[in-house]
C-alpha cells in the first residue's frame, strides 16, 4: 500500500495506544499519591512524566508537581504535544487521511472520541472527576480496537494499524516496568505494606494485576512480576507477546527489499522467546530493559524507513 497511508495507519494506532497508556499512568499515580506519605507523593506523581519523557518540559510550564498540574499538562494541554488531548487529535487527523481504509465503525469511534474530548477540555477536568475521565479514555481505546478487529479486512491496512498499536505497547511496558520496578523494590526494603501497594501499582499500570493473580496467586514476588511482564506469551502486554505479534505482522507485510525491520524484530523476538529469568537477573533488569527500548525504537524507525519512507 502507499507509504503515506501506511504511515497514517501506523501513527493513528500508536497515538491511540499512547493515549490509553497515559490515562492508565495518570490514574494509578494519582491514586498512589493519596495513600503515600507526603514525602513520597511527588515521586508517585512524577511517574507519568518519566514514562512519557516530559519531566523536564513539565517544569517549563509549572512550578511544582501537583495532581491538578499533572492533569492539566498530560491530559488537556492543547499546546503540549505529549498530552492525551493532542494524542487523540493526532490520531483523528491521521484517521482522516486514510478514511477510505477504515470502516464506518472505526472512523466513528475515533471521531467521536475527539469531539467528546474537545467538550471535556472546555468543561475542565479536576481531581474529583479525573478517574471517570481516565475510564472513558480507556473505554474509547477498547472500542477502537474492538471495531478494528470486528470490521476491518485482514489486509495491509489492518497489519500496519496493529503494528502501530503493538510497537507502542511494547515500548510502554518496558518503560513502566523499568521505572516502577525500582520504586517497588525500594519500598520492599522499607515497608511490607507499602511494597504491596507499589507492586500492585506496577501491575495495574499495565492492566496485568488480575493476570498475575491467576498465574502466581496473591503473593507479589519481584521475579514473578518481571517474568510475567517480559517472558509470558499469554499476557497481551508482555514483551514476549508484543514481539511475537510484531514479527508475525512484518512477515505478512514484507515486500521487495523491505526485510531489515523483519530481521531486527525476529532477532529480538528470539532473544525473548528463548530467554529466562536467570539471564535477566544476571544482566540486571534495568540494563535489560534499556537495551530492549533501544532495539524496539530502532525497529520502529526501520519500519518507517522500509515501508513509509519518512519519519513522523
Amino acid at each position: 500500500m502507499l507509504s503515506r497511508a501506511a504511515s497514517s495507519l501506523f501513527w493513528m494506532a500508536r497515538y491511540l495506544e499512547r493515549a490509553e497508556s497515559q490515562a492508565r499512568q495518570l490514574d494509578v499515580s494519582l491514586n498512589m499519591a493519596l495513600i503515600d506519605v507526603p514525602e513520597d507523593r511527588t515521586e508517585q506523581l512524577s511517574v507519568p512524566l518519566l514514562v512519557s519523557g516530559t519531566y523536564d518540559e513539565f517544569f517549563q510550564h509549572h512550578e511544582e508537581i501537583t495532581p491538578q498540574n499533572l492533569i492539566d499538562f498530560l491530559l488537556l494541554d492543547d499546546q503540549h504535544p505529549a498530552s492525551v488531548f493532542n494524542y487523540i487529535r493526532n490520531a483523528r487527523d491521521n484517521a482522516l487521511h486514510v478514511r477510505g481504509n477504515l470502516s464506518a465503525d472505526v472512523w466513528e469511534t475515533i471521531n467521536r472520541a475527539w469531539l467528546d474530548l474537545k467538550v471535556l477540555q472546555q468543561e475542565g477536568v479536576t481531581e474529583s472527576n479525573a478517574s471517570s475521565v481516565f475510564d472513558w479514555i480507556r473505554e474509547r481505546s477498547h472500542m477502537f480496537r474492538g471495531a478494528a478487529y470486528g470490521t476491518l479486512l485482514r489486509n495491509d491496512a489492518f497489519h500496519f494499524l496493529r503494528l502501530g498499536t503493538i510497537i507502542e505497547r511494547a515500548d510502554t511496558t518496558a518503560r513502566v516496568l523499568d521505572i516502577r520496578h525500582v520504586m517497588a523494590t525500594k519500598a520492599m526494603e522499607e515497608q511490607a505494606t507499602q511494597s504491596f501497594f507499589e507492586w500492585t501499582a506496577l501491575l495495574n499500570s499495565l492492566a496485568a494485576f488480575e493476570a498475575y493473580q491467576n498465574t502466581y496467586g496473591h503473593s507479589l514476588d519481584p521475579t514473578s512480576v518481571a517474568e510475567l511482564l517480559i517472558l509470558s506469551h499469554e499476557l497481551p502486554r508482555s514483551l514476549h507477546s508484543c514481539l511475537e505479534e510484531i514479527a508475525g505482522l512484518l512477515e505478512r507485510v514484507e515486500s521487495g527489499s523491505a526485510q531489515r525491520a523483519r530481521r531486527m524484530a525476529s532477532s529480538l523476538y528470539a532473544n525473548i522467546r528463548f530467554g529466562d529469568t536467570a539471564y535477566i537477573e544476571e544482566r540486571g533488569l534495568h540494563d535489560y530493559l534499556v537495551d530492549f527500548l533501544a532495539r524496539i525504537q530502532r525497529i520502529a524507525g526501520q519500519i518507517q524507513k522500509d515501508y513509509m519512507g519518512w519519519h513522523q
